[in-house]
């Protein structure tokens, strides 16, 4: 099982957004949000209060090949296969530590090594971790001059 965290600077900075494109595009995955509050209706994803323990959502979850968590703190609790960190405005205080780990930042470049590295960590084929990449909003270095 494959850990995808998305993290963000703060709401609506389209977390959510990149999670559902991530889990149409990746088999057997699922989309994961921790946060507060409840379970939005019609959503689709499974809701965790901030605080559960991550083997208790990883449990709930085996089977699956790659989850998607939305969430800055679960890096506080569990390696991710990828970081990803979209910016925007402000961050909130738990933002500023992620973004610290993230493999990905919105708007950032990222290597040709970074690429491999990560096509390697997730199983998965170059030409897909470069999608990945620009859903995110960034760009690999080697497509920084290609129009």
């Amino acid at each position: 099982m494959k850990k995808i965290v998305i993290s963000g600077a703060h709401s609506n900075v389209g977390k959510s957004s990149l999670a559902e494109k991530l889990v149409s595009m990746l088999q057997n995955s699922v989309h994961i949000k921790i946060g507060h509050g409840r379970a939005k209706e019609g959503v689709g994803n499974l809701f965790y209060p901030e605080g559960t323990p991550f083997d208790r959502i990883a449990e709930v979850s085996a089977g699956r090949d790659y989850l998607i968590i939305e969430s800055n703190r679960v890096l506080r609790e569990t390696d991710a296969d990828l970081a990803i960190f979209l910016t925007g405005g402000s961050p909130k205080p738990t933002a500023v530590e992620a973004k610290e780990k993230a493999d990905i930042i919105r708007g950032k470049a990222v290597s040709r090594s970074k690429v491999d590295d990560l096509a390697a960590r997730l199983g998965l084929e170059r030409e897909t971790v470069l999608e990945i990449i620009r859903l995110a909003g960034s760009f690999a270095e080697e497509e920084a001059g290609k129009s």
